[in-house]
């Protein structure tokens, strides 16, 4: 680790100089061509848990760098509490928090029942034949082009299609939805707040439309729903619409880009997954552990020992999924994309705060594995292109071109 002294104004009393990491992880992590595999040999050369100048975002805490680690930190709310996490309330100046995210048990359980009907297995069943016709339409935009920019052209329309759709919003106002979240996600704090404050509007109008006309969408759902035997107010509302629109237009847009980029350079599996389609779900698996985009956080609860690091009530501590899938403990040569590995992974998180769309998630990922590769062979990046990322706080492809052959 690269230490500080103990007397920088960042670094609390209990923290060990030892332990000291005075970087920011997004900024650190955008110097490696393989950013992945770059901060995973980085932070696991060192101790387990450290204590980064800007941990998430430009708040300083801690890092857990280990799968096992980030497993049992995942599993114990009582110690690594989610109870406003975001600080929507004090970014926003408003009462109410993203639901059920920002709540921990037994107000978490109540609130995520509300929304899990519409996420189950079955439930994505019945919509997976509208999926893979939104898919299918975008792809035949270009496919007679031999190529295209695939994260404008494509992966930024199909999952945002997908969950517009499911909550009733006007797809034609989806560049505007991705404006105001990528201002929200990689914007200095006055852009964030900006950026906050129009989907904050925007959703506030949205809601009390549908509780004045509900229909058989998701939003209406909501706003129809009940705890018990009463009817969700408006902040419990909003702080669901909030936790679904940041989530539903940004983690599989984010992740398609790193797997097609992968993919561009990786003829032999490729191919396999061409004549095996069958282990089209395995693949999904194993790019879900490989290309970790999320460095969630939690607030330590209450004093304690952990791992034999002092942490007290009120640090933060980061718990970066790209981290996890990369630790050689938990993987053999965890750099290698094995479709034969069949991962446990935690990119989707663990407990009770596993991610309730991670069943469409992996659905709308297959059906895009299956239908490039049912359409195109030799997918790859343009020749002299560089595909473009980020690294603040959910990494993405910005930019990925790409040419292919016709199957």
């Amino acid at each position: 680790m690269n230490q500080v002294t103990s007397a920088a104004s960042w670094v609390p009393a209990h923290v060990p100089a030892e332990l000291v990491w005075d970087h920011e992880i997004d900024a650190f992590a955008a110097r490696f061509e393989e950013p992945h595999e770059g901060v995973a040999e980085h932070f696991h050369a060192g101790p387990d848990i450290v204590y980064a100048r800007a941990a998430f975002r430009d708040v300083p805490g801690w890092i857990i760098t280990r799968y096992e680690i980030l497993e049992e930190a995942f599993g114990n709310h009582e110690i690594f509490s989610s109870a406003d996490w975001a600080q929507t309330r004090e970014f926003l100046g408003v009462s109410w928090a993203q639901t059920p995210l920002e709540f921990d048990p037994p107000q978490h359980t109540a609130y995520r029942m509300v929304l899990q009907p519409w996420f189950t297995p079955a439930a994505i069943n019945k919509r997976e034949a509208a999926i893979r016709q939104i898919c299918r339409e975008l792809i035949a935009k270009f496919e007679d082009k031999g190529g295209c920019e695939f994260i404008s052209e494509f992966a930024k329309l199909f999952p945002s299609y997908v969950f517009l759709s499911i909550m009733g919003m006007p797809k034609e106002r989806l560049p505007e939805f991705l404006e105001w979240e990528a201002m929200y996600f990689r914007g200095d704090p006055a852009t964030r707040l900006r950026g906050l404050q129009s989907i904050c509007k925007y959703l506030e109008g949205f809601t009390a439309e549908r509780r004045a006309n509900p229909t058989d969408d998701l939003a209406s759902h909501i706003v129809t729903a009940k705890i018990g035997d009463r009817l969700l107010d408006d902040g419990e509302v909003m702080g669901m619409a909030m936790v679904l629109y940041l989530g539903g237009l940004d983690t599989v847009l984010s992740s398609l880009g790193w797997y097609f980029r992968h993919l561009g350079k990786d003829p032999a599996l490729q191919a396999r997954l061409q004549a095996r389609p069958q282990d089209i779900p395995a693949a999904v698996e194993e790019f879900l552990r490989a290309f970790g985009i999320t460095g969630t956080r939690r607030r330590v609860a209450k004093d304690c020992e952990f791992h034999g690091v002092t942490m007290k009530k009120g640090d933060w501590v980061a718990m970066p999924t790209f981290l996890a899938g990369r630790d050689a403990r938990e993987y053999t040569n965890p750099h290698v994309i094995d479709v034969d590995r069949s991962p446990r992974h935690l990119t989707l998180a663990r407990g009770v705060h596993v991610c309730l769309g991670a069943h469409l998630a992996r659905r709308e990922i297959k059906i895009v594995l299956e239908e490039f590769l049912g359409c195109f062979s030799n997918i790859r990046v343009v020749e002299g292109e560089e595909p473009t990322w980020h690294t603040e706080p959910v990494w993405g492809v910005d930019r990925l071109p790409l040419v292919w052959d016709r199957r």
